[in-house]
């Protein structure tokens, strides 16, 4: 059995993406346009069908145009491929997992015009295929196709795009087309319009005619660009479009651009065509939750067969990544938190206690739990890089089996003379124990109490737990003095000790 040189292509790319981080996911593309004659052949069937507004382009799946038919498919990450007319392109690859994707179109016949968002990590590949030669770019618009006579033809507008053929390499820059011709070296040139398809499409001819050497297409491309620019340039001292500025980051896969445009001509942004009447229009490109990074999209104004770009709106699609502090269990010394922006978006929330770091999460995305902290009270942060930190104050209170141990027994007889007075002072000691680190903090009150009248309590030093006195008043006869402790976890505890004064 053999394998295609496609396949061989596919499966390249697939490899240098590793198991490790990237699985293989097809994803889809969706139909924003369709203008005239525009079919598509499904993978799993031989017929051609009508393609509609809004279908999904998948993996496999090939689109036909016929003359002066046009269909723009818009990408997950806000790329878009526009398949030209009297062209036919197969979507051969269309894969996409943890922010990594692979594309790979061929085009059999025609060309196809992109717009490429930069791609955010290296392993992502976004190719295109004509016959024999293969293009690879990261982030940039132009023109790519198959001549008449089989020839490959590929150019720029912005970025970069690295071309090969029969071992033949070159990388195309900005302003830069390249020409494969059977049997010859490749032609490169420099074009102000390099990337317009209408430039492309009328120097294939050239490139087709075997009779002009690689000094006739440059020649001939100079003169094609020269009469695009001076349309283009009439054009623009005619029809003007102001565009408002958008925020350099936005944290939703949508934008909002609002512009105004000269009256009687067409404004396009990727897929999206407004017929300007002087009145402010507004475009509002999305694209795929997880695709993160770097965002440009490039209008087009049209009047007539010729178009020229007339504005270029650049902003950075970056979830805001946060952090907040949810229930908090005093008891079980733990407080619940939520997090948001971290979906296919890395980054690390710190948890800090009295402002120094005790622990650091490290999420790809959004996520619930808990947090334990220390018992007491002490101040706590959630900080999240690129977002205010959130600081609250928390108490820790678990309950323990305290317990109240009255020093020197439980009772106690006073015995004197009728003349040294009616009432006694004696000093009731008392200790409580397994308070948690015997910190004091854990007690909220402590009472000691004859009746309805309260006595001041000290602290004393103790071995074993928190230690107390207090001097109570005693009246002859008998009395109970009690001691109430109220813990901050909640917990009521008592003791009592018994005196008899004769």
């Amino acid at each position: 059995m053999s394998i295609s040189r496609s396949s061989t292509i596919i499966l390249a790319m697939l490899l240098a993406f590793g198991t490790s981080t990237f699985a293989a996911k097809t994803t889809s593309g969706k139909v924003r346009s369709v203008i005239g004659d525009v079919t598509r052949q499904k993978s799993n069937d031989d017929s051609w069908t009508p393609l509609r507004v809004g279908a999904k382009v998948q993996e496999k799946d090939k689109i036909r145009t016929l003359v002066e038919s046009l269909a723009t498919i818009a990408l997950p990450d806000g790329s878009t491929i526009s398949v030209e007319e009297n062209s036919e392109v197969e979507f051969s690859t269309l894969v996409s997992e943890n922010g990594v994707q692979a594309s790979l179109t061929e085009i059999k016949s025609g060309k196809i015009r992109f717009d490429v968002q930069k791609q955010q990590t290296a392993q992502s590949k976004f190719m295109f295929k004509t016959g024999t030669a293969t293009a690879a770019i990261r982030g940039t618009d132009g023109t790519i196709g198959v001549t008449k006579a089989g020839g490959t033809i590929g150019a720029l507008n912005n970025g970069a795009m690295d071309m090969e053929e029969n071992g033949q390499k070159v990388q195309v820059k900005a302003k830069q087309f390249v020409a494969f011709r059977k049997g010859k070296a490749p032609v490169v040139g420099e074009a102000q319009n390099a990337g317009d398809p209408s430039f492309v499409e009328q120097l294939s001819a050239a490139v087709d005619d075997t009779t002009k050497s690689d000094a006739d297409i440059v020649a001939t491309a100079k003169t094609l660009d020269a009469q695009i620019q001076k349309e283009k340039e009439d054009l623009k001292s005619k029809y003007k479009c102001e565009f408002k500025a958008v925020p350099e980051v936005v944290d939703t896969n949508t934008i909002s651009i609002e512009g105004k445009c000269s009256a009687g001509m067409k404004v396009s942004l990727g897929a999206e065509t407004i017929e300007s009447d002087g009145n402010p229009i507004t475009f509002t490109p999305t694209w795929a939750a997880g695709a993160l990074g770097d965002k440009k999209f490039i209008i087009n104004c049209t009047v007539g067969k010729q178009s020229f770009e007339c504005g270029k709106i650049t902003t950075k699609y970056q979830k805001v990544q946060s952090a907040a502090f949810g229930a908090v269990n005093q008891q079980e010394c733990s407080v619940a938190y939520t997090t948001h922006g971290f979906e296919d978006n890395k980054g690390a929330v710190k948890f800090l206690v009295d402002g120094k770091l005790a622990q650091e999460i490290v999420l790809d995305k959004d996520s619930s739990g808990t947090i334990k902290f220390d018992t007491g009270t002490h101040s706590y942060t959630l900080s999240v890089d690129g977002s205010a930190p959130v600081t609250k104050e928390f108490k820790c209170f678990p309950v323990t089996e305290v317990a109240i141990d009255i020093l020197n027994g439980s009772s106690e007889k006073i015995v004197k003379k009728v003349s040294q007075g009616a009432f006694t002072y004696p000093e009731l000691k008392f200790v409580i124990k397994n308070v948690l680190d015997n910190d004091p903090a854990q007690i909220k009150s402590v009472v000691v109490k004859i009746g309805d009248q309260k006595f001041d309590t000290k602290f004393i030093p103790a071995k074993d737990g928190i230690g107390y006195s207090s001097k109570v008043k005693i009246g002859r006869g008998k009395s109970v003095a009690e001691v109430l402790v109220t813990m901050q976890s909640g917990k009521i505890i008592r003791a009592t000790k018994s005196y008899e004064f004769r």
